[in-house]
Parts: structure tokens; C-alpha cells; sequence
């Protein structure tokens, strides 16, 4: 005889920090909630590996590195959670960034002055880049007919902004083509600007000025924040706060006679009025797609960038480079193969032993997804080599740790669109399912965290 499930108000598939956070707030306002994970520890691609060695402790990140106070829903939660006493501020120079260009890291400028001194951009290109204000709008377009990233940016700043500055942005924050992205879904708040105001200019002096004529409204404050044993603390900290059964993955989903679902288990079966499918667009297209009679399974086509992530422990003799800042980033056809480095030990405490330095480098992307695979030892020699180019990298790492990410990051690419109304279609349609995965409403950590906020204040005033 088949048990009966076991019931909750709300079940959640997928112990990422979307998840969790949606979790952490319904139990906070009382509801009963289950988060089913596959994987055997939290987190998603927040993934930071603690490391004792000899000469001390490293703390390696294989995701994200940092979250930024940047969407209203990030501070609550974190004073929510008891965080605050975990936070980290970054160091002082965290805020320079280093661009890779004609053979030479340049600091990427960090206000209009700045542009105009700049090596990165040649005198055309700054000239180009003052015209913006004059730059008519895009004419008006079907709602389908989505324009890339590149295509935008060329318009309204120039091919020299493109090449110099935006391309190598790109490949580190979404591992993506700038000619593939389209800049409604992957920069929505760029793409508002030119919606609203006309031009990006335009739009800055625009926001500005509603600001000060509204200075007590709450706003977020940008702070750059880390924790002291790694970024993994945020999910870790959420997951104690809710139930989580690690290794129990989601094998069919199913709707009940009497309402809500039911989720099935190789351990257990679980029905609730309300569940979240905070999975990776491939995942939740395959669980749903009995449900809805197929319908689901385009969500599988949404591109994902490989990502392959290789943190390097030196001496810190063994680095030429002052490494005065937050890490680098590396145009496309500009000598380097690596999508970036960043330096974490300039940009927290405690991420390395004292005399040492950590780096930690990418490859691979939408643009060359055959780094990402290539043998660790072919990703060293390339990684090492490249590293020794750019910063003056001498001898082996004295410590190497490796994460591969094959579908690193969702691609919200030109015809996006199609997902999002497709995923919209499909909550209509089972009243009571939410889809969460980040091949929607953004990929960082703050986005992330905004999503679930909504989402769970959704959940609630309909309860």
C-alpha cells in the first residue's frame, strides 16, 4: 500500500538561493514549507570551498564572490537571516577594476573624466561616446523584434565602447555573445533608460533628479558584501532556518483531484496547494512536462554558457602585479583566451594565508564553451600561461581548487521573450505553480533574492 503524502502548505524544488530565500520568508510568516534539493549539499552555484593547508587557510569561492546591496530585498534578509555579524566590507581598492588591453591591464574608469583620459578608448571613440545625448531612439519595433546588447550599444555609444569596454563586461558578468544577448531581458534597466527617457544620459539625469526630489526614499546602498567563511554562509544560514532534504530529488510532479500537487520522490511523495520550481530552465521543462501535456519542454532550450572556474593559491612573491583591485576582465579577440581573473584576497580578509595571494580565473563561455571542457591539465597549462602574461604569474600554484559548470549561466538571448511568455503560460494554466529558475528576472545573487521576495509576498496575500 502507497503512503500518503506528506503535506505542507508550500513545496519548494530547489535548494539555490532563490529557494531558499522564497522558503525562508513563508515559514517566517508562518506557512509550512519543504525544500526538496537533488544535490547533496545547498546553494546552487554558490559554492565556496574551505581549504587547511600548512601555511593556513584559504577561502575559495566557485560561484559568485560577492553580493551587492543593490535590490530592496537584500538588506531585510540578510538582518532576517543573522547575518550581519558574518559581513565582510571589501577592501578600498575592491572598487578598481582592470580591463585587458593591447597587451597591458588598464583600470577601467571610474566617471566621465575618467572615459575621456582613458587608454581604452581611442579619441574617436570618446568623442563617439559624448554624442550619446543626441542619439535618437531606437524606432518602434514589433514586441518580438529584440536588439542586442551589441547592436545597442553600438548604436547609442559607439563600436569602440563595444569592443573596449562592454564586451569584456559581458563575458565576466553572463559568460555571453553581446552580438546573441538582447538588451531588454539581459539589461532591462539599461533598456528602460532609452524606453523612458530617450537615451541613457537622458535617463541617468532623469533618475538623479527624481532622487533628490525624493531624498528620504529608501534606497538601496550598493554595499559590496562578503562573508567570512564564504558566500555558501547565505544558504547555509537560510537552510537552517527551513526544512531541506538534501539527495531527494524531484522525479514527477502531478496535479490532485482536490487541488495542488503532488510531487513524487524516490524517499517520499509530497502534496501542497502551492509549489515552487526554483530549477534550472532544462530540469524544470523535463518535470513538468507530463503536467502539462508537453507544453513544457521548450524551456530545455534556453542556453546556458559553460563556465569552467580554477582558484589558484600563490606565494606572494610569485606575482608581479600589485593586484590593487577587485580582479580583470579580457575582451574577446584581445590576446587572452581567460574570460577574467579576479583577485579575492585584495578583496576580503581571511581568503588567504598571510604571504600568500588567491586568484581565481575563468574560462570557457558562450563564445568558446571548449575551454571550459577542456582536461585540467590542458586548463592549467592555458590558464597558468595567460595568468603569467597578464600579471607576471611565476611557478607553480601552491594551491589549485576546480569547479566545471557546464550550464553555468542562462543566456537571455534575442527571442528570450518566447521563455518568458512560455513560463507565464504555464503558471495561468496550474494555478498554484510558480517557476522560479534564473532563466528569468536576472542571474545575479541580488536578483535572486528580489525574485523570492516577490514570489513569497505573492504566495501570501493569496493564502
Amino acid at each position: 500500500m502507497t503512503a500518503a503524502p506528506r503535506r505542507v502548505d508550500v513545496l519548494v524544488l530547489g535548494a539555490g538561493v532563490t529557494g531558499l530565500a522564497a522558503a525562508f520568508h513563508l515559514a517566517r510568516a508562518g506557512l509550512s514549507v519543504q525544500v526538496l534539493e537533488a544535490a547533496g549539499e545547498v546553494g546552487g552555484a554558490v559554492r565556496t570551498r574551505i581549504v587547511e593547508q600548512p601555511e593556513g587557510r584559504w577561502v575559495v569561492e566557485l560561484g559568485p564572490t560577492t553580493v551587492v546591496d543593490s535590490r530592496p530585498a537584500v538588506a531585510p534578509l540578510f538582518a532576517a537571516a543573522g547575518l550581519d555579524a558574518e559581513e565582510l566590507d571589501p577592501s578600498p581598492a575592491a572598487a578598481r577594476r582592470y580591463l585587458w588591453k593591447d597587451g597591458a591591464l588598464h583600470p577601467l574608469p571610474t566617471g566621465p573624466l575618467g572615459f575621456l583620459a582613458t587608454p581604452l578608448l581611442p579619441a574617436g571613440g570618446k568623442l563617439r561616446l559624448l554624442a550619446e545625448p543626441f542619439v535618437r531612439r531606437r524606432p518602434a519595433a514589433p514586441d518580438d523584434a529584440d536588439e542586442s546588447v551589441a547592436a545597442f550599444v553600438r548604436r547609442r555609444l559607439g563600436r569602440a565602447v563595444l569592443d573596449g569596454i562592454v564586451d569584456p563586461f559581458v563575458s565576466g558578468v553572463y559568460a555571453g555573445d553581446p552580438e546573441r544577448l538582447a538588451i531588454r531581458w539581459a539589461a532591462p534597466r539599461v533598456f528602460a533608460l532609452e524606453e523612458a527617457h530617450g537615451g541613457l544620459a537622458r535617463g541617468a539625469l532623469a533618475l538623479a533628479s527624481e532622487r533628490r526630489r525624493q531624498p528620504q526614499a529608501p534606497r538601496p546602498s550598493r554595499r559590496m558584501i562578503g562573508f567570512r567563511d564564504g558566500l555558501a554562509t547565505l544558504p547555509r544560514r537560510l537552510a537552517d532556518a527551513v526544512p531541506v532534504a538534501t539527495r531527494s530529488a524531484a522525479r514527477a510532479l502531478r496535479r490532485r483531484q482536490e487541488g495542488g500537487f503532488v510531487v513524487d520522490t524516490d524517499e517520499a511523495a509530497w502534496a501542497a496547494p502551492r509549489v515552487v520550481v526554483a530549477l534550472p530552465a532544462s530540469a524544470a521543462a523535463e518535470l513538468l512536462a507530463e503536467v502539462t501535456a508537453g507544453a513544457s519542454l521548450p524551456l530545455a532550450e534556453v542556453p546556458c554558457a559553460p563556465v569552467a572556474v580554477t582558484a589558484y593559491g600563490f606565494r606572494r612573491e610569485q606575482v608581479a602585479h600589485p593586484l590593487d583591485g577587485f580582479g580583470f576582465l579580457a575582451p574577446r579577440g584581445g590576446g587572452l583566451r581567460l574570460l577574467g581573473c579576479l583577485f579575492p584576497s585584495s578583496i576580503f580578509p581571511g581568503r588567504a594565508p598571510a604571504g600568500h595571494v588567491l586568484l581565481t580565473a575563468f574560462a570557457g563561455g558562450r563564445r568558446d564553451p571548449a575551454a571550459a571542457a577542456l582536461p585540467d591539465d590542458e586548463l592549467d597549462r592555458l590558464l597558468l600561461a595567460e595568468l603569467g602574461h597578464a600579471l607576471g604569474v611565476d611557478g607553480p600554484p601552491v594551491l589549485r581548487v576546480g569547479q566545471r559548470w557546464p550550464q553555468a549561466i542562462p543566456q537571455y538571448e534575442i527571442g528570450h521573450g518566447r521563455f518568458v511568455a512560455l513560463a507565464e503560460t504555464i503558471e495561468r494554466d496550474l494555478p498554484g505553480l510558480h517557476l522560479a529558475g534564473s532563466d528569468r528576472d536576472g542571474i545575479s545573487v541580488p536578483d535572486r533574492l528580489e525574485k523570492a521576495s516577490a514570489l513569497a509576498a505573492e504566495i501570501l496575500a493569496a493564502s
